[in-house]
This record gives structure tokens, C-alpha cells and sequence, in this order.
């Protein structure tokens, strides 16, 4: 199934697109099925606000669900040393 994502312009200092579940409901249930079964937990804080979120890291990409709304981003290359032993 081919999704169109739109991007969140009100969220430039965190660039992401999105797609609501109501036009796609067949890729939301199944991303958010990865998410559920096979995300890490991690923090992210903007504008002076921190949160947990499970994010599911595939083919290059970020996702993440916030109530009905799926949202992905493209994964920058950590050039750590320690980046292989996480995603190892």
C-alpha cells in the first residue's frame, strides 16, 4: 500500500511527516503493530517539553504514533563509535 505523507509544517524545528489513521487504517494498524511488538523507548524533548515515545527504526526511517496520527523521520547517522553496539 502506497501512503502519502504530508509534511508537518508547524513543526520546523522538528521536521517529520505524517499521515492520519482514518486515510490509511490498514498501514496504521500494521506500523503501529511493529511499533507496539518491536520499539525502543526513547525521550524527546521540544520546546522546552519532554516526553517518552516507542519508536520502530526502519529502512532509514523514524516511527512513532501520537493517538491517531503516524509520524516518521528520516534517521540521521549517529557517526559514534557506540552507534553500531545500539544497533547491533
Amino acid at each position: 500500500m502506497i501512503v502519502k505523507w504530508t509534511f508537518a509544517k508547524t513543526y520546523t524545528d522538528a521536521p517529520h511527516e505524517y499521515f492520519i489513521r482514518q486515510d490509511y487504517p490498514e498501514a496504521f494498524t500494521e506500523l503501529a503493530a511493529l511499533i507496539k511488538s518491536d520499539a525502543v523507548k526513547e525521550q524527546f524533548t521540544l520546546r522546552g517539553k519532554t516526553r517518552w515515545y516507542r519508536y520502530l527504526y526502519l529502512d532509514g526511517y523514524k516511527y512513532w504514533t501520537i493517538q491517531n496520527v503516524m509520524n516518521r523521520c528520516k534517521v540521521v547517522p549517529d557517526p559514534s563509535p557506540q552507534a553500531s553496539l545500539k544497533l547491533g
